[in-house]
């Protein structure tokens, strides 16, 4: 499998991580999946419960940040990985004091921040590591009309990656809480090194 393929399932491996720890730990928001987020802000706007969207508003409002910020940082060098896979990266080890001190808010801006650059990347791959219904859609619909089963399987690795990462961070939630943010920044760290000597810096 081409080193690019291999990042790009790492990093749908942590985008399942961030998620789970984000619903689960930091407050019921999903730190990438901005559908999901969404549907719950609309049923939290009817009870104005402030406890259910003040997450979701930090979640949604920092994914997309991220997406801007690493869409305008890296526009004039469309074919970059490395760069903003470390700009992510960072996120992520700026959150880790946070993690182990128990301050989720910024943990959650901090993840969202992270998965929509990793979003960016996603795009620059031609293969999404956090908009998982795209990924379906699009193997489905090749197989069914094209007889795609590259396709249809390269998209099952992906939804199959985000769903290994999340049962593993729920592991380490329940057995050894610290580690489980070190989960998604080693599988970054290791999809960068990937990318890192056939991507312009």
């Amino acid at each position: 499998m081409p080193r690019r393929a291999v990042a790009a399932t790492l990093l749908a491996a942590a985008a399942g991580a961030v998620d789970l720890l984000a619903l689960v730990a930091l407050g019921g928001a999903f730190a990438g999946i901005v559908t999901g987020n969404l549907v719950n802000l609309g049923d939290g706007l009817v009870g104005l419960d402030a406890r259910r969207l003040a997450p979701l508003g930090i979640a949604v409002g920092a994914f997309a940040s991220g997406v801007l910020v690493w869409a305008r940082a890296w526009r004039d060098r469309p074919e970059a990985l490395a760069g903003p896979l470390l700009a992510e990266l960072a996120a992520l080890v700026v959150a880790l004091p946070f993690w182990l001190t128990g301050v989720t808010w910024p943990v959650l801006l901090l993840a969202g921040v992270a998965l929509g650059g990793q979003s960016v990347v996603g795009l620059r791959l031609r293969n999404s590591t956090t908009y998982m219904t795209g990924v379906l859609t699009t193997g489905a619909h090749g197989l069914a009309t094209r007889g795609d089963w590259r396709g249809a399987l390269a998209a099952a690795r992906q939804l199959l990656a985000l769903v290994a990462g999340a049962l593993v961070a729920a592991a380490l939630l329940a057995t050894a809480r610290w580690a489980a943010l070190v989960l998604p920044v080693v599988l970054v760290a290791v999809s960068t090194l990937l990318v890192r000597r056939t991507s312009p810096r």
